[in-house]
């Protein structure tokens, strides 16, 4: 009888230096994900800072506006599920190019993205409106209808296509066969059984969606502040903008959203537990492709047409905007010109920036890999004490928005004793970088060790091998696809962010994204669009050269 491979750490008891490592390390995790939130509460118990700032009326509508733009996030759950259903599921032409495009999607920054839908719905200049003309009321990219646009097609689905994804793949085809020998058509088959089974990884999709959404900030610095629109992630910036800071104010607005978040997100991680069910029998398991005949043709054209839409005319956008002598004027005389990729290839801050941004998202990259792949460790094959706390507490920063987490950072290094000498360096930037990303980190490396068998760790360690080596030597090489699947994430989310790192840096740390930030804000728009190829263009040459190397975007069916 064939040996079955177990994934349980065997049993026995702790050795007292196993009892320090896990009390260590449980102190590390918490002090680095559980402090910043501590600092939040405990600098707003103050009642007549509360009064005062929800008094205020500009606060209230700003948290109303944020829960009201982050209902995108069901909307765009639903929709991203039936793309992915189709790429996964159906026979298109093209289906792993468009996949591959929603990647690509997802990692370009949105803030470059923003200026080219600027760029095109501007209502005082927007190249769209201009072709309308009076064939149609302006469209206002200075609206919520602006903002929603943006996020949607730039981020929202994207990433929901690649959530909702693997929940797909991972579904047997043979309860929809079932439903077609029945006589059910394709999209009855869909409505009735597909869409059911998945809704739990719909929902929790949705959640996950929105909870990050409430973090969203330079679309709406950009495009809301000209309408009059704030969120609650650019009413912190301002409170915290002030001369004086006003600490005290940004504290009780963000312990009021933090407390909504958490609830939000236990019953997030409540529905993770009572959902976790199989779909993958022991009696084997069908992955064949539905046939939808000629319409395949219609859909696979619809979906080139969304990634034209979201990816390809923006960026074709983006570079006309980086030529033009005045963003957006498309009628002066010449209006295109090289003038400002001179200016700002010269310019010394864009120099620094650059390596600043390089050096920053490298070294996220690779220290936090190695954090990540450590607590994970930990996590899925140790019998440390704590272990099941690390896990909820290395998972405790995805409810925390990125401004929250950048202004307890921020609170943290001004008033903790001897930590001053972190404002503005990049040593700041890196460690609240890799904080930001824990939970994606430390959630994908449990996921691919768990599909180890323990069986092979056993065996080194058999051999004479220690721990270490035995981590280094099996556990890592077998994991490598993963290790490199997040080193890309962390690395192109380090490059592109904006609202987690803007309170910490400085002039000497300043990144691409802040500095494409501060042209745009400053109506250098063309700069800005510069600065936004530049940085796209790094992204998705990393994006592709991961592929090449290990980050399979479009697994085998």
């Amino acid at each position: 009888m064939a040996a079955v491979a177990t994934f349980a750490p065997a049993r026995g008891g702790l050795p007292q230096s196993q009892l320090l490592l896990g009390m260590g390390v449980l102190a590390l995790v918490a002090l680095i994900t559980a402090a910043p939130v501590l600092v939040v509460i405990f600098g707003a118990i103050d009642a007549n800072v509360w009064r005062d700032t929800f008094t205020y009326p500009v606060n209230r509508s700003a948290i109303g506006y944020s829960f009201l733009l982050a209902l995108r996030a069901p909307l765009a759950a639903v929709i991203g599920f039936l793309i992915a259903w189709l790429l996964i599921r159906t026979k298109l032409p093209g289906s792993r190019f468009i996949e591959f495009a929603m990647w690509v999607t997802f990692f370009v920054p949105i803030l470059p993205m923003t200026l080219s839908w600027i760029l095109l719905l501007s209502p005082r200049y927007g190249f769209i409106n201009h072709l309308l003309g009076p064939l149609a009321p302006p469209f206002n990219a200075y609206s919520i209808g602006g903002i929603l646009w943006v996020h949607v097609t730039a981020s929202s689905v994207p990433v929901m296509v690649l959530l909702l994804g693997p929940a797909i793949r991972q579904l047997d085809a043979s309860y929809e066969e079932i439903g077609r020998v029945c006589g059910s058509r394709p999209f009855q088959v869909f409505r009735r059984i597909t869409f059911p089974i998945l809704m739990p990884a719909i929902l929790t999709a949705a959640l996950a969606g929105f909870i990050k959404s409430l973090e969203a900030f330079e679309v709406e610095q950009l495009l809301g502040r000209p309408a009059e629109i704030f969120v609650y992630s650019t009413r912190i910036y301002d409170l915290i903008a002030w001369e004086p800071p006003r600490f005290k104010s940004a504290m009780a607005l963000s312990t009021f959203v933090l407390l909504i978040l958490l609830v939000i997100a236990m019953v997030y991680q409540r529905l993770n537990r009572r959902y976790d069910y199989a779909t993958i029998l022991g009696r084997g398991a069908s992955f064949r492709e539905l046939d939808i005949g000629r319409a395949r043709w219609l859909v696979s054209g619809a979906l080139f047409l969304l990634v034209a839409v979201s990816l390809f005319f923006p960026l074709f956008m983006l570079i006309v905007g980086s030529c033009m002598k005045l963003f957006g004027f498309f009628t002066i005389p010449e209006p295109y010109t090289i003038k400002h990729w001179q200016d700002v290839l010269a310019d010394p801050l864009f120099v620094k920036a650059l390596i600043n941004s390089l050096v920053l998202s490298a070294a996220a990259g690779f220290v936090g890999l190695a954090i990540y792949a450590v607590i994970a460790h930990l996590i899925v094959r140790s019998r440390l004490p704590g272990r099941g706390m690390i896990d909820l507490l290395a998972w405790l920063p995805w409810s925390i928005p990125g401004i929250l987490l950048g202004v307890s950072v921020l609170w943290l290094i001004l008033e903790g004793p001897g930590l001053g000498f972190l404002y503005g360096s990049l040593l700041s930037l890196v460690l609240i970088m890799i904080i930001a990303q824990m939970p994606i980190g430390v959630h994908m490396m449990k996921t691919s060790i768990r599909q180890i068998s323990v069986e092979l760790e056993h065996s080194s360690r058999v051999c004479g091998a220690g721990p270490i080596r035995t981590f280094y030597a099996i556990v890592l090489p077998l994991v490598r696809p993963m290790l490199v699947s997040i080193f890309v994430i962390v690395f192109i989310s380090t490059m592109r962010d904006i609202s987690t790192i803007i309170f910490l840096a400085s002039a000497k740390s300043q990144t691409l994204s802040l500095l494409m930030m501060q042209f745009a804000a400053s109506s250098n728009l063309e700069a800005g669009a510069v600065i936004g190829v530049i940085t796209t263009a790094i992204v998705i040459v990393v994006a592709l050269v991961a592929r090449r190397y290990g980050l399979n975007v479009a697994a085998a069916r």
